[in-house]
């Protein structure tokens, strides 16, 4: 019985150090090296798998950013200054890659991947809790290229991938924001949504 309770001691004791609590005791105020990032995603469809990821740039407005929590609220600040909106122009860049996540699923990637063409489409938005309003989009076109990889050894498919660049209206945009990209199908099915913000 003494020894039941000197464990549950001991597991306590690691799940208290490996609470963010514990962990935010060397510091929860990052700095961002340039970009911030939509979160990586790997999606299961019933025709395959597509790997998304993405990036958030604007020269060098987010070198050296800074986020502090100051009062359970967050605080941005850029070489001692307060930064409070984002900058004119913000750049995206969403890349999709196509898998068959198995053997059993067909040499098509993704139904958004058809020979070597691909049918994808977007929906910018800024969320402000749980608020959604559009984004404004630059008058530049978005422009998307897509590629294909050199064949995966013991493996009878080449993957496909393409990569999208939006350039997005940030003036007046407050920095807590985060920026929200859907990303859907040729036939309109929402397939995931992204989310960036420092």
């Amino acid at each position: 019985m003494r020894r039941c309770r000197y464990l549950q001691t001991i597991l306590l004791t690691l799940i208290v150090g490996a609470s963010p609590m514990g962990a935010s005791a060397g510091g929860n105020n990052p700095i961002y090296g340039g970009t911030i990032d939509f979160g990586a995603q790997l999606l299961h469809l019933d025709d395959g798998c597509l790997a998304l990821n993405g990036t958030v740039t604007s020269g060098t407005f987010f070198q050296d950013l800074q986020r502090i929590e100051i009062d359970n609220r967050f605080e941005y600040r850029k070489r001692g200054k307060v930064v409070t909106e984002y900058p004119e122009s913000l750049q995206t860049s969403i890349r999709i890659e196509g898998d068959r996540c198995t053997a059993a699923l067909s040499d098509s990637p993704s139904s958004i991947f058809q020979g070597d063409s691909y049918s994808v489409k977007f929906q910018v938005e800024w969320k402000d809790g749980m608020e959604l309003r559009p984004a404004v989009l630059s008058s530049l076109v978005a422009h998307c290229s897509g590629s294909t990889s050199t064949p995966i050894p013991r493996r009878d498919f080449t993957i496909p991938f393409v990569t999208c660049e939006m350039t997005v209206d940030g003036k007046g945009v407050p920095l807590g924001d985060h920026l929200i990209v859907s990303v859907f199908a040729a036939d309109g099915k929402r397939l995931t949504r992204l989310s960036a913000g420092p």
